[in-house]
């Protein structure tokens, strides 16, 4: 979620107007709710976040995205000479031909956008599926923020109804 990095001019505008919540911020991340009062209920904040980091990583979504970059990405006129590639890189494509093309509900989207990629700009194609790897990153991680940013906006909401100090709460949080 938004965060106010510490010393900045948002941080120290915060701060000053009394809106700043501190003791946390060695914890500032995407997994976090904000660091400070917002000005709009921070319940449809959560809300909003969780909602836009759901559909952003959608795979559905994420794959379309990949797909039009890599469709017009020129294509750099370097030719690397011929390595053998490691194991390990045998091993992951498999995994994302398992898990995009054979297992998910986007294995007709997967084939499709890569036979256009192979035809329209085969340059591009071995990149093309090593962006496909962030996927199983993203997935994992839109969980978390699905699971996480509920689970602390409740407990921060109960830690507010019992009248604790927001710096005490926020340290909990």
């Amino acid at each position: 979620m938004l965060q106010a990095l510490p010393n900045t001019a948002l941080w120290h505008r915060l701060k000053q107007e009394g809106r700043l919540l501190e003791g946390n911020e060695e914890n500032i991340n995407q997994t976090t709710l904000t660091n400070f009062i917002p000005t709009r209920p921070i319940e449809q904040l959560a809300q909003e976040y969780v909602s836009c980091f759901w559909e952003l990583y959608k795979p559905e979504s994420y794959l379309g995205r990949l797909y039009r970059h890599y469709l017009n990405m020129k294509p750099k006129p370097y030719q690397p000479k011929l390595v053998m590639p490691k194991f390990i890189y045998f091993w992951a494509l498999l995994i994302i031909i398992w898990r995009n093309g054979i297992k998910r509900q986007t294995r007709f989207q997967f084939w499709g956008q890569l036979f256009s990629i192979l035809r329209h700009n085969p340059q591009v194609w071995k990149r093309y599926l090593s962006d496909h790897a962030y996927l199983e990153h993203f997935l994992e991680y839109r969980q978390i923020v699905h699971d996480q940013i509920p689970a602390q906006l409740t407990q921060f909401l109960a830690a507010v109804a019992n009248t604790r100090p927001l710096a005490e709460v926020a340290r909990k949080v």
